[in-house]
């Protein structure tokens, strides 16, 4: 069923008025009813199921269930999935975040190669202070 019958056979059923639930369906959801249409498409379920953790990250088990049945898959457990914290993250904190464990891997790599007896002084004077900056950073 195309979005404007959905919207009055909802409203319909609760008795609301179908500008309420056109408003619950966007404003509510920070989009507008272009982007709705756009999430609505049978392809864009993941764009939808991500769009909304990020609104509500609150309900991210319950958002990411729904679309687990939706799309007919088998029940995940988030609890073992490393990565699930990561879907509340908005794009930007979710890039500083990798920036910082890469940036940790590099020290502790660096650190690992400086207990190495067998390097030229030079190169392991060059490493130390390379991963003193990196310990800044």
């Amino acid at each position: 069923m195309s979005r404007l019958p959905a919207i009055k056979q909802v409203a319909k059923m609760h008795r609301r008025d179908h500008q309420t639930v056109m408003s619950a369906c966007t404003r509510s959801l920070g989009i507008d009813t272009e982007e709705l249409d756009e999430f609505l498409r049978r392809n864009a379920a993941s764009e939808f199921c991500a769009h909304l953790v990020l609104r509500f990250p609150g309900y991210q088990d319950y958002i990411n269930q729904f679309f687990l049945e939706l799309s007919g898959q088998p029940h995940g457990k988030a609890d073992e999935d490393i990565a699930h914290p990561l879907g509340t993250l908005f794009p930007d904190e979710r890039k500083q975040l990798l920036k910082g464990l890469l940036l940790h891997e590099t020290q502790e790599c660096l650190s690992r190669w400086l207990e190495r007896i067998d390097l030229p002084a030079d190169i392991k004077t060059e490493m130390r202070e390379l991963h003193e900056k990196v310990g800044v950073a």
